[in-house]
């Protein structure tokens, strides 16, 4: 069971794209210890969808947030899967819900894969050479109005020469909608457990981020010299890189809702396994 991809935090506002970007390569993990609770929380579906020149995929993913809490239910090629955070326990639970399984951690274990300092201004929007455009008009996702902002973004890809691109990303930006302050709060404490985690920062902690409420990211790829000259030599298939992928995301429902007794808590018929590593 892998960890959290990229295009589920989309819709956690820039801090935590940050934070769990980093995370996307770290073991899944949880408790079956946490808190049995109930009480309202936010809850929105997000349908996600990826398309490139040969494929298009289409989800949908349904966040839960609580002040201290956040649940994640989504579905995969490799079945149903759920992430449960809970910060009051700090444990971190990833289920597979079809075979009954879990594996677990500490939160602050997870976390402490994380430098708080050097993931400020890493993300699409706060690079020094990135292009901010904000709209002047707000439009309406899911009942709730919200105003665009525009970001075009360069990036080289990790090993230097190999891929490059560059992108456009839109996103209806909320900072007023029901449930606000739940997110709000949840925002707030897990940027101070970062922050805690990275004792040595000096960078102030960042202020609450607005909900996307709908995210579309363009990118076109170009191919760095390293590509072309493998390609050359036969040694790289250079077309397995796509010209252009297209990635939305939009929420189509958002409520505050009473949750039922466990929501947070990983099922007791689950099984524990040990993380992935161990």
């Amino acid at each position: 069971m892998t960890f959290f991809s990229r295009s589920h935090f989309f819709f956690l506002g820039f801090l935590l794209i940050a934070i769990f970007s980093s995370l996307s390569e770290a073991k899944a993990s949880g408790s079956s210890e946490n808190s049995d609770r109930h009480g309202p929380a936010l809850v929105f579906t997000v349908l996600s969808s990826k398309s490139g020149e040969k494929d298009k995929t289409v989800r949908r993913i349904t966040y839960t947030i609580a002040a201290d809490a956040m649940r994640i239910d989504t579905p995969g090629p490799g079945g149903s899967r759920s992430y449960l955070w809970n910060l009051s326990t700090r444990t971190v639970a990833a289920l597979d819900n079809d075979k009954k399984t879990y594996h677990s951690d500490s939160l602050d274990k997870i976390m402490g894969f994380v430098d708080f300092s050097q993931l400020l201004g890493q993300v699409a929007g706060n690079n020094p050479k990135d292009r901010v455009i904000e709209a002047t008009a707000p439009r309406t996702v899911a009942g709730v109005a919200c105003t665009d902002r525009t970001i075009l973004h360069r990036f080289k890809g990790r090993v230097v020469g190999m891929i490059n691109g560059d992108q456009k990303i839109v996103l209806c930006l909320a900072s007023t909608f029901p449930g606000s302050d739940l997110y709000g709060a949840f925002q707030k404490a897990l940027a101070a457990l970062a922050a805690k985690n990275s004792p040595h920062t000096s960078a102030p902690l960042p202020g609450i981020s607005p909900l996307s409420l709908e995210t579309v990211r363009t990118t076109d790829y170009s191919k760095g010299f390293l590509v072309k000259i493998l390609s050359a030599l036969h040694l790289y298939d250079s077309s397995r890189i796509p010209v252009r992928t297209r990635e939305r995301e939009v929420v189509d429902s958002l409520a505050v809702k009473d949750l039922p007794p466990g929501t947070f808590s990983v099922p007791s018929s689950y099984k524990k396994e040990a993380s992935p590593g161990k």
